[in-house]
């Protein structure tokens, strides 16, 4: 594990934590993750053991960031959810309850640096 280069990427990657945007974004139009790039894989895979659709389970988001393009590139790259709101690049982060930098996808592309 290198955090050092994932802190790094962390703080030159992530902008702001935008949790409250898009949950009223949401609230207004709940259909706005359903075109996230990655939500349909996502959903799929969590759901590959469930043959009944119509039941399936919907991917946790617990965090949504800004992000800019070169992360949001590599999330998208790495199957992680995204999608464009406004003016942000947007990281529906799937994982919490440790820093960002630990999370395995940032491990990975901090890796490749």
């Amino acid at each position: 594990m290198n955090n050092n280069k994932a802190e790094q990427v962390i703080k030159n990657h992530v902008i702001i934590n935008i949790n409250e945007t898009i949950e009223h974004a949401l609230n207004e139009n709940p259909e706005l993750l359903l075109e996230a790039n990655n939500y349909k894989k996502v959903k799929k895979e969590l759901n590959a053991d469930n043959i009944d659709c119509w039941e399936w389970d919907e991917p946790d988001i617990y965090e949504f960031l800004a992000v800019d393009e070169w992360l949001y590139n590599r999330l998208t790259e790495e199957g992680e959810i995204t999608f464009e709101y406004l003016d942000f690049y947007v990281w529906g982060r799937q994982t919490t309850g440790q820093a960002i930098y630990m999370d395995e996808v940032i491990q990975k592309i901090s890796a490749c640096l």
